[in-house]
């Protein structure tokens, strides 16, 4: 008897190491981040004052608190880390790079290491606006593609362990990580930032182009991977790769005052659209798509009037400008010239 108690002593040390929780971690997986909707709270605690001053890329402990109901709440360690290339540049508060400690977190969608948050910047309405533009995008890309990031929409409160001891509370949203979206759709994910044109699978690097053209965004390219990444099938022979884009806030939808159109682009400004996708020699792509984008318009724009988490002004704003995009659609052979007439002569 006193060795079984030892073991059931040991056992529970073991399991409790890195959580502290509600739950008991070895009845279930934790519920998935991104198979519901609903927005959730949570508050991590972590030295905000050096991530807002120096920007670092180097870890800082610290822990999230996840309410799962308003009297349900699971703690977790974790390391937290400024990233995001431009947003540390133009960001008072930069997005968050969560790295939970191995064998932490396991969910329904597998285990969690690391999770990025995608923060509001700046504290200021506006800019919790662009985040939440950014997010839709995310949910609109979802409607076209098998192959999305989910995200989840969160209630964030940040409490600063550093010096400064001043607390913040907005909305933000975490991204699906990459390994765990390959895992539920059977794909392994392909590095690499330059790739022949044969090995990329047209129709869906035209997709990315044509999804990007509806929401004005210019500030991607499959040539150097910006805002791109590349999986392919496990169980398939076939070399081709598919893309994958994320990033979304230079996009027109979004309309950012930071935002300008990439440098490889004719636009004037963000709003302005131009096809940014590789030239071809046939039809056969363009038809395909307008077709699929053309079944899902009407998911489109109740994605956007429903989502009430912005204003009713800005979703009627952002629907006449997707609005827009759905009128040349309409008329297939004059949106074909138009998209040649901008399109790039390589990826």
């Amino acid at each position: 008897m006193i060795k079984q108690s030892v073991i059931i002593v040991f056992l529970s040390f073991l399991f409790q190491g890195n959580v502290s929780s509600a739950h008991v971690a070895t009845d279930s997986l934790y519920p998935s981040f991104f198979s519901n909707e609903e927005i959730l709270k949570v508050s991590l605690h972590f030295d905000v004052t050096t991530h807002i001053r120096k920007k670092s890329e180097e870890y800082c402990d610290g822990k999230i608190v996840i309410y799962d109901a308003p009297a349900d709440s699971s703690t977790f360690n974790v390391r937290c880390r400024a990233r995001g290339n431009n947003r540390k540049d133009i960001c008072f508060f930069p997005p968050v790079m969560l790295n939970f400690k191995p064998d932490t977190l396991f969910t329904t969608d597998g285990y969690l290491a690391k999770l990025k948050l995608v923060t509001h910047c700046v504290n200021s309405k506006i800019y919790e606006e662009y985040m939440l533009e950014e997010y839709l995008i995310y949910k609109l890309w979802e409607l076209v593609s098998p192959y999305a990031l989910r995200t989840r929409l969160l209630d964030v409160t940040y409490y600063d362990i550093g010096a400064r001891g001043k607390n913040y509370r907005s909305k933000g949203f975490f991204i699906e990580p990459l390994y765990m979206m390959t895992e539920r759709t059977n794909t392994i994910e392909i590095e690499g930032e330059y790739f022949h044109d044969a090995v990329i699978n047209s129709l869906d690097a035209d997709r990315v182009a044509f999804f990007c053209y509806m929401i004005g965004n210019t500030d991607w390219r499959i040539k150097s991977g910006h805002n791109i990444k590349f999986i392919k099938p496990v169980d398939d022979s076939r070399e081709e790769v598919t893309a994958i884009p994320y990033d979304f806030d230079h996009a027109g939808l979004v309309n950012a005052s930071y935002a300008n159109p990439a440098e490889w682009s004719s636009a004037e400004s963000v709003t302005d659209r131009d096809y940014t996708g590789r030239c071809r020699d046939y039809d056969d792509n363009y038809y395909q798509l307008i077709k699929e984008f053309m079944a899902v318009e009407e998911d489109v724009y109740k994605t956007i009037l429903n989502f009430e988490h912005l204003e009713p002004r800005k979703r009627k704003a952002i629907y006449k400008y997707v609005v827009a995009f759905y009128k040349e659609l309409k008329k297939p052979e004059a949106f074909i010239r138009n998209i040649r007439s901008s399109c790039m002569d390589r990826y």
